[in-house]
Parts: C-alpha cells; structure tokens; sequence
C-alpha cells in the first residue's frame, strides 16, 4: 500500500496552483498537478522535479484535463484515485476571470461556473468519498475577495465565486465532524499572470505573492487534527488603506449633504 500522501492540486501548472504544489513536495506530498495544457504541466513538472524530487517515484504526476468539460473532469478524478489509491489533500486552484457582468453572454457566464464552481465541485464528489473511507482528508478551495465583496466590471466572476465559498461552506459543516477539513481562502490580487492580464491598480510587488498562498497552506496543514478553519481572507494592504480612504470620504459627503440630521444625532450624543 502507498505511504506516501498525496494531493491533487487542480490549476498547477502555474500561479498559484503551482506554489501550491510546490510547498505540498516540500512537506512530503506526492502532487498530481491538473490542468489543461500538456506543454506547461511537462514544464511544470521539470521545475518541481529538479527542485524536490530527484527520487523518480516521488516525480510529479500530471493529468491534463479541461476543468470545464464535466465528463472529462470526473473520468480524472476517478483515473487519479485509482492510479494512486489514496488523495489526502485536494487543492482547487483552477479558476478564470473574465471581466462584465450583465454584458456577458450566456456560453461565458456559463463557462465562468463551469470552470470556477463545478470543477471544484466534482473534484470534492470525487474525492470525499474515500477520504471518509480513509478517516481524514483536508480540501482547499482558492476562491478570491470577490466571492466575499462583489465589484463593478466583474459580475459573472464574483458571481461565481460567491458560489464556491457558499459550496465549500456546506461541504467544510457537513464534514467537520468526519474527519475531512475544508478552508476556503479568499485571496484579493495575487501576483500572477491572470492577475497581470486584468489591468491591476497594484503594482506586483504590492500585490499578495503565490508564495503567501503556499505559506498560508502550510500554517492549516500544522494544525492540530480537532482543529477546524473554514475561511482565511488575505487582502493587500494597498487595497485595505485605498478602500478605507474612499469609504471615509463617502461619509463625509454623505455628512455634508445631511448635515442637519448628523448634527440632530450629535447633540443627542452629547445629552
């Protein structure tokens, strides 16, 4: 029987799912990384390989699959498990941002789902099951701040992942007591290339690093197996202090124009 523990991280061949994956053979996992292209998980494989594996069997394995094709996505979760017996950690690390909201249309709002909420979703149905079977298990699903906090210009994908931290929040209560951690992280910008493609107001170095992500895995996989942390939001502090500034000045304004009510309530405070 297989010993050593091993985690799928979807979306690793790059960015963040790539740090991910990283720190995983760092800590001993053998890492089967998921994603689309063939050349950039071989790529990806080269550079995790030189770096922590020169045990051949220790080697990343790669399974290149559409996370947006539904059938494709299940028949690999079910040639991983049966290739490897075992998954200890799943790391949902796929996504896609496409800016627009209501101008979308429907194959890219769809797509936006498919590839953000349903992966991840059919990865977890995959695995779960024999997580249980085993005892214990941990998930990872990477969702953004704008599953918490929706912005102007990007609808569909805040919409999407909304529903991922609605999902992982279902699936981390009804699992919290069998054995299976589940945390969603919540990332704000994070210095990758789809971050870059979108136009950040943030320079990288002012951006979250994917490495910040792996060092955040790293603190949930040092706890205690009791412990249970169902959401970790990492913001930029650029943003924190650019946010803070724009809602204090909307105050004023707002005090400005209603000056009259804001001096009503300050009398009765001082009574």
């Amino acid at each position: 029987m297989n010993q050593v523990p091993v985690a799928i991280v979807t979306g690793g061949s790059r960015g963040i799912g790539k740090a991910m994956a990283d720190e995983c053979m760092r800590l001993g996992y053998r890492v089967v990384l998921v994603a689309r292209s063939v050349r950039n998980l071989e790529l990806a494989r080269r550079e995790l390989t030189d770096k922590h594996a020169p045990d051949a069997a220790l080697q990343p394995d790669i399974e290149a699959v559409d996370v947006a094709d539904a059938e494709a996505v299940k028949a690999a979760a079910g040639s991983i498990i049966l290739r490897h017996g075992r998954v200890d950690l799943l790391i949902n690390a796929a996504g896609v941002s496409i800016p627009g909201t209501l101008e979308l249309d429907a194959d890219t709002f769809t797509r936006l789902f498919a590839i953000n909420l349903r992966a991840p979703f059919l990865f977890m149905q995959a695995v779960l099951p024999h997580m249980f079977a085993r005892g214990g298990g941990r998930i990872i699903n990477i969702a953004s701040r704008n599953g918490k906090v929706a912005v102007a210009g990007l609808g569909g994908y805040s919409a999407s992942k909304y529903g991922l931290v609605g999902l992982s929040e279902a699936v981390y209560r009804d699992c919290a007591a069998k054995g299976v951690a589940v945390t969603t992280i919540c990332p704000g910008w994070v210095n990758t290339e789809m971050a870059a493609n979108e136009g950040p107001s943030l320079r990288p170095e002012e951006m979250i690093q994917p490495e910040d992500l792996a060092k955040t895995l790293r603190w949930l996989l040092s706890m205690s197996p009791s412990v249970r942390v169902m959401e970790v939001m990492l913001e930029c502090a650029g943003d924190v202090e650019r946010r803070a500034s724009v809602e204090l000045a909307r105050l004023y304004a707002l005090k400005r124009r209603h000056e009259a009510e804001f001096s009503a309530i300050d009398v009765q405070a001082a009574l």
